[in-house]
């Protein structure tokens, strides 16, 4: 207690000042960063620094673990990596030197190879150009030796594979299942998978380097046949000391495509196949009626091909038949099925258009083929080769089929009696606020739709307030955009063109003849519309 206490009344001497010192090793040397300046004059200043532990007893060694434990490292791979962690002071200190990998030869030699730790690497690098593997096995065996301090100790053991050429093959993957279109998993064998440098696949469209995965005694890769046409393929598998690549020979096949049926109906010059890679049609017949295809469609998760005659062929409902598709690789099948029973269809036979009221100046649309976006439409059908019933349906969509409804019986389709039928809707509100265009109507029973057959064009149009006229005359309104040109005459001399995106409220119009101003819309120019100004 008496040493203790003189030691810290010496820390408060006018003689000397400490200063604590942070300690830097590097190699047999201690660099040290101060937080003030030293003073050789009194008081004079004192450096106190932390020493390394000398420890008297037995060392203790670093315990390092080899990462990834169950994968063989290639030992002709140049600029080697030996996977280590546990032991981070081995890459912070040189209290671990003078390491090597020690590897055992067939004959029980041993051979001393230097190495460096290198942390960014995350393991010791050996520092040549490949291992010499000549006289060593497929697999030997090899361990990091060195010291710590000044005591010898060993770290993990590594397997290191050696590179044997051959033996290269595809496995786990049917040769008939690379198709081209597609992306294709494959599997590969071979006798040194971690001694794998380079994978390339080489057909018509050039060299594609390919990348790849290790697992085992097999890697696992995809060849992108997604834009490739059939035909033959090679697969170069180059390992790291071996000069030459293993060649693999592929075929890439065109998807066979599967044929669910075909439906076609009395009366139609067309029919629908239904299945798979339907693209590789080329052409139907049905006793000697040729059909030729149109374009694929893709529906709960299967193809649809309508193909089209040249003319309508004569089969009556019911008659089974057996269709010949020939592929476009020459390749035929038969479809056997029945033709069924014509499609419903109906004749437009009156229609009328009922517009609300307007609080502002009413926008009257000429002639009956256009339609408000905000009126009714009735429209009456008759039945043509059926009936009527409670359960059919009108559906209405616009010329894209974007936009459907759909009207059934007691909401907007009245049925008259079993010949003649009474639709009533509002397209703008049924279709939506964007709908505009072209509308088309088809009558649906029991599942089956008939044909799309004109309906009436929606246009959309603006609000309009009012047009005050002094030395010019100014028309007022919201969604004036919607207006393409306004004249003074129906002939639409003169007009002045509304410019695209326009966003004003008011815009200057020619002064009214006769108290009548003549527009056309933007969704059909066609179409005359007019407003009564008054005089």
């Amino acid at each position: 207690m008496r040493d203790l206490a003189k030691i810290f009344g010496a820390f408060q001497t006018t003689q000397f000042r400490y200063i604590p010192a942070l300690a830097r090793a590097h190699d047999d040397r201690l660099a040290l960063l101060l937080n003030a300046a030293p003073s050789f004059a009194s008081p004079k200043s004192v450096m106190v620094v932390a020493m390394p532990v000398i420890d008297t007893g037995a060392p203790q060694t670093p315990t390092m673990r080899r990462a990834d434990a169950d994968r063989l490292v290639c030992a002709a791979k140049p600029d080697l990596v030996l996977p280590v962690e546990g032991a981070p002071l081995i890459y912070a200190t040189k209290f671990a030197h003078d390491m090597s990998l020690r590897v055992t030869t067939p004959q029980g030699g041993v051979v001393e190879l230097p190495v460096q730790a290198d942390a960014e690497r995350g393991g010791y690098v050996l520092d040549q150009v490949g291992m010499r593997t000549a006289g060593l096995s497929s697999v030997t065996d090899a361990t990091l030796h060195g010291r710590w301090g000044f005591t010898p100790f060993d770290g993990p053991r590594f397997r290191l594979q050696v590179p044997r050429a051959g033996g290269w093959q595809m496995v786990d993957t049917d040769p008939e299942s690379l198709v081209v279109g597609r992306d294709n998993a494959v599997s590969l064998a071979g006798p040194t998978p971690s001694c794998v440098e380079s994978v390339t696949l080489i057909g018509a469209a050039g060299d594609v380097p390919l990348a790849w995965t290790s697992t085992g005694d097999r890697i696992g890769l995809t060849l992108p046949l997604a834009k490739n046409a059939p035909g033959k393929l090679t697969l170069l598998v180059k390992q790291y000391g071996v000069e030459a690549p293993d060649k693999i020979a592929l075929t890439a096949l065109a998807e066979a495509g599967r044929i669910d049926g075909l439906t076609l109906y009395a009366g139609d010059a067309s029919g629908t196949l239904s299945g798979t890679r339907l693209d590789l049609v080329a052409s139907m017949t049905i006793d000697g009626v040729a059909f030729k295809p149109g374009d694929v469609v893709r529906a709960d998760k299967a193809d649809r091909l309508a193909l089209v005659a040249g003319t309508v062929p004569t089969f009556a409902a019911g008659q089974a038949k057996t269709a010949l598709v020939t592929l476009t690789d020459g390749r035929k099948r038969s479809v056997k099925f029945t033709v069924a029973a014509a499609r419903p269809k109906a004749t437009l036979i009156a229609k009328s258009v009922v517009a609300p009221p307007s609080p502002g100046l009413p926008v009257v649309l000429a002639g009956d083929t256009a339609i408000a976006q905000d009126a009714r439409l009735t429209f009456s059908l008759r039945a043509e080769g059926t009936r009527f019933s409670a359960g059919d349906s009108v559906e209405i969509a616009t010329a894209d089929g974007a936009m459907t409804t759909s009207v059934t019986s007691g909401r907007g389709l009245t049925v008259q009696d079993d010949r003649i039928a009474v639709v009533s809707v509002e397209p703008g509100k049924a279709l939506g606020v964007s709908a505009h265009g072209p509308l088309k109507w088809r009558l649906v029973q029991g599942g089956v739709a008939g044909d799309w057959v004109p309906l009436t064009t929606l246009v959309r149009t603006p609000a309009l307030a009012g047009v005050a006229c002094k030395e010019t005359c100014t028309l007022t309104g919201t969604d004036l955009f919607l207006i393409e040109s306004i004249a003074a005459n129906a002939g639409f001399a003169d007009a002045i063109r509304v410019p695209d995106g326009f966003t004003g409220a008011s815009l200057a119009v020619p002064k009214p003849v006769g108290g009548t101003l003549f527009l056309r819309l933007r969704d059909d120019p066609g179409v005359t519309a007019s407003i009564a100004v008054g005089s």
